[in-house]
């Protein structure tokens, strides 16, 4: 009996020395985890603010290369009479302007002429037809597309097809809606229009070819002539019903290919000079020789680090956009008409406000005393590019 007392006595400190090292270690576990996720949270918070740092910096940079790259643009418009293709020599404006990154930082301007393509606006029912026929797309069902597009964007149109959209078909969806009598201010805004939602979105209304095409072949911009130096195959094919073996003659002459690849990139400064290549065939009634609307591309890379900046550009009397349309008379409450206030056109001061950011807006001037229109900018970082930067994406 007193040999199982004694060894009683003895388990219970042991018991108690067991519990208390339990303890010790589930408490260092505990702290343990709580610093591995302070070490972790604090490293992601360092990391976002280092990326930050690093966007402010690039995004600087890339401002003023686009302030360089538009003081040399000015100065070609101004001896040449206008701006035409960066075959005239302006293709590397950083260097005309002897312009020098801030070190270990590489900066490359490039362009893209958003005027080659066809106004949504102008295109006519026959225009429409030649465009889609060009897709390789039957005439019946190219004169339906037509139909749809004209009746969606026209006020009072009379349809050439007896089975296209009418308002009635519009006014029995399950919302009830009618056609604007305006052209679309979105590409996304073809989802909304009988017979074309169904061609030009698969099953999943995700855009398909056809949505591909229009968006390379038409603008939503406005202006009267796309320009002959960028003109795309379906505005070749619509409006200067160009066959495929002229327009392969006039691509190689424009990109310096072909039997013309020992002059180098070519370009018009009238569009009737186009007869010079392609003959007494190649009229260019429609066509114009000037840019009307410039996308200029402006990438940053420092490291792994890369920023972005996409705006589009139009010369004076060049394209406008949607947003510069004057606003129709409204109807108040009281049954009184008033119109909307006045709305400044977008100047290209607004890369002013992009550098200095919110809050600095007092301090701006009405203009950077450059003579063009901002019509739209798109930024983006590495980390959110998800579509490319040429993509055309339109106010």
């Amino acid at each position: 009996m007193r040999g199982l007392a004694h060894n009683s006595l003895q388990s219970g400190p042991r018991r108690e020395r067991a519990t208390v090292l339990v303890i010790v270690l589930v408490t260092l576990l505990f702290a343990t985890t709580a610093l591995f996720l302070f070490i972790e949270k604090a490293s992601t918070d360092l990391i976002v603010h280092v990326r930050d740092s690093d966007r402010v910096r690039l995004r600087q940079e890339a401002y003023s290369a686009l302030e360089t790259t538009l003081a040399v643009l000015v100065d070609f418009q101004e001896v040449l009479g206008g701006l035409h293709s960066p075959a005239e020599g302006w293709a590397e404006p950083l260097e005309w302007g002897d312009y020098e990154p801030a070190e270990g930082r590489e900066v490359k301007v490039t362009f893209e002429d958003e005027s080659g393509r066809l106004p949504f606006g102008t295109l006519d029912f026959q225009m429409w037809v030649r465009l889609f026929e060009s897709w390789g797309v039957r005439e019946f069902d190219a004169e339906g597309w037509a139909d749809a597009l004209l009746g969606w964007s026209q006020e009072d149109y009379v349809a050439n097809t007896f089975d296209a959209p009418s308002l009635e078909d519009y006014e029995r969806d399950p919302l009830g809606f009618a056609p604007p009598a305006r052209q679309p201010h979105s590409w996304d805004e073809l989802r909304a229009i009988d017979l074309i939602r169904d061609e030009f979105f698969d099953e999943t209304g995700r855009p398909n070819e056809y949505y591909q095409r229009m968006e390379e072949s038409v603008t939503l911009l406005k202006y009267n002539t796309p320009n002959i130096n960028a003109a795309s195959a379906g505005a070749l094919a619509a409006l200067g019903q160009y066959d495929d073996t002229q327009q392969d003659l006039l691509r190689d002459y424009l990109g310096g290919s072909g039997v013309h690849r020992s002059n180098g990139p070519g370009f018009f400064t009238d569009a009737n000079e186009v007869a010079t290549i392609l003959g007494d065939q190649g009229g260019a009634g429609g066509f114009g020789a000037n840019i009307q609307a410039l996308r200029i591309n402006v990438e940053v890379t420092q490291g792994v680090s890369t920023y972005l900046l996409s705006v589009v550009v139009a010369p004076p009397g060049g394209a406008t956009s949607n947003a510069t349309d004057p606003i129709p008379e409204r109807e108040s409450l009281n049954g009184q008409t008033e119109d909307e206030p006045e709305t400044r056109e977008p100047t290209i001061s607004a890369a002013a406000m992009a550098i200095t950011g919110p809050g600095g807006d007092d301090e701006l001037p009405e203009s950077i005393e450059y003579p063009f229109t901002l019509l739209s900018i798109q930024e983006k970082d590495a980390a959110d590019r998800t579509t490319p930067l040429a993509q055309s994406t339109e106010p």
